[in-house]
């Protein structure tokens, strides 16, 4: 079903489940909650936020000016992945994305963290690539790199470690669906799907991402998002990518829409 689409002040008079996105990029927290809202077929509202326009609007009605934001009738906006999540799983309750088992569901929250949470591999990527684009000959010190710098905690000595934390983290993920293989499941927890399965997905698109008639995007997007550290790329195992494949295929919205 196809969101309708409105703008930041339509949505903050609405009621109902909306939520706010950042556009043309393959953003992996945004891109994740739309797949979740997919899954579960839960009717929205989307505002698609440009980038560099003003948040002022979003900033007095959620607190802050990150995205994705998500809204359900009059309660509190939430910000962060978990509790979007936890709300998504409230008002569809089927097909579950977090699992019904205990141990799977601890096993899932955590690995969920380390791709998502603070600190976790796609924090510290955004940090790697802040990294990368104020130290090099002639580097942006001043603009994009220097916002996300702020808003993410870099300093030089988090950058010099980050690609060695992102690596190393992607490896674990590897060896995670390695072993899940092994025992003749597709998914990264147990025997069915879960959210983890859809934010490797999200995330493995802003790092690897899916061929242009899959995922439109501007080539120069595009590059920015394609990661070309090489060990990163070699901790990359053939494995992540063909589950994030398998997942898409079976699960999310094809081609996806940036827009």
């Amino acid at each position: 079903m196809k969101p309708e689409r409105i703008d930041i002040e339509a949505a903050q008079r609405a009621s109902g489940l909306r939520i706010v996105t950042l556009a043309h990029v393959p953003s992996p927290w945004g891109e994740a909650l739309k797949g979740i809202l997919h899954i579960k077929q839960l009717a929205h509202a989307r505002v698609s936020h440009v980038f560099g326009s003003p948040t002022t609007t979003l900033r007095e009605w959620s607190g802050q000016d990150s995205f994705p934001v998500m809204a359900w009738n009059d309660e509190p906006p939430r910000t962060t992945w978990i509790d979007q999540l936890n709300l998504a799983e409230r008002l569809a309750p089927t097909p579950r994305l977090i699992p019904e088992r205990l141990e799977d569901r601890v096993l899932m929250f955590g690995y969920c963290n380390e791709l998502f949470g603070e600190n976790g591999i796609g924090w510290t990527e955004r940090l790697r690539g802040v990294h990368d684009q104020i130290t090099k000959p002639g580097g942006d010190s001043a603009g994009v790199s220097a916002y996300l710098g702020k808003k993410y905690g870099y300093t030089p000595e988090i950058g010099e470690r980050a690609t060695e934390r992102v690596a190393s983290g992607i490896g674990a993920l590897a060896k995670r669906l390695q072993e899940q293989k092994s025992r003749g499941s597709r998914f990264f927890i147990g025997d069915n799907l879960s959210a983890m399965d859809v934010y490797w997905a999200a995330s493995s698109n802003a790092m690897k991402p899916l061929a242009t008639e899959l995922c439109p995007m501007n080539d120069r997007i595009r590059q920015a998002f394609t990661i070309t550290e090489p060990t990163i790329v070699a901790a990359m195992h053939p494995i992540l990518i063909e589950h994030r494949d398998f997942i898409f295929k079976n699960y999310l919205d094809l081609p996806v829409d940036l827009s």
